[in-house]
């Protein structure tokens, strides 16, 4: 028995059922009768045909693993029906096959080369988008997310019409700081890809969130904040000199 069963994804568990009998079993069925509200037989049944003694044949039942599914080793209920010679109903049943139910994964998975930004300054950022499913994802739209200090420039989104399994591709998005960002301390942004799977059936991801560093400027100059507020000290104390000196 195998599967490619994986938290909060569409999978297949795969196996093969044999004839052991003495006489031929005639439209035998494959059926999951299991009531784990976990996991999601998208067809609950799987048709083999006709077994004559001795005979094997494989078959694959799509079964679906719901988002609240733990992952690791399960157990499946499966009933194999058939008929005999004489056209009678049997049914073996309470079959119980392990399989393993692999953990949630990203869809997509992201990665930032520079992660790093001026304090009060404004950049473009490129962002590697990989598609880390199974199956093609067409009409893909990324869009970014930042919190004070950070924040999106013009170009909060990204585009691209398809990705096949394991393809990358290059979005770029525009980011900016606020006055506030403090030079050594690293602040989150967030992305989440809205895409049609192979169905052609739209998904929204998880938030992807990926850190990034804020350095000083390479221009040396003071924070826009401590500009303003030597200015108003000196205005100041200007103010002061000048009342004196009347």
């Amino acid at each position: 028995m195998e599967s490619d069963l994986r938290v909060n994804e569409d999978g297949e568990l795969r196996g093969t059922v044999s004839n052991n009998g003495p006489v031929s079993a005639h439209t035998v069925v494959v059926q999951y009768t299991g009531e784990n509200q976990n996991v999601l037989p998208i067809e609950r049944s799987a048709a083999v045909g006709t077994l004559d003694t001795g005979e094997s044949e494989n078959f694959t039942l799509p079964i679906a693993i719901g988002g609240e599914a733990e992952a690791g080793l399960r157990s499946l209920d499966l009933t194999v029906q058939y008929r005999n010679d004489d056209g009678e109903i049997r049914a073996d049943e309470n079959l119980a096959v392990n399989v393993e139910v692999a953990p949630e994964r990203d869809r997509f998975t992201v990665a930032i080369e520079n992660r790093t930004i001026a304090a009060g300054g404004t950049r473009t950022v490129d962002v590697a988008v990989t598609n880390n499913m199974d199956e093609p994802a067409s009409d893909i739209e990324a869009r970014l997310f930042a919190d004070d200090p950070l924040a999106t420039g013009n170009t909060d989104t990204g585009y691209v019409q398809s990705l096949d399994p394991g393809e990358t591709t290059t979005m770029t998005f525009e980011l900016t700081t606020t006055g506030s960002a403090t030079p050594g301390s690293t602040y989150p942004i967030s992305l989440d890809f809205r895409y049609d799977d192979a169905d052609g059936d739209s998904q929204l991801t998880d938030t992807s969130r990926v850190p990034i560093d804020v350095v000083e400027s390479e221009d040396g100059g003071l924070p826009l904040p401590i500009i303003i507020i030597a200015l108003l000290v000196i205005g100041t104390a200007g103010l002061v000199i000048y009342r004196r000196g009347q």
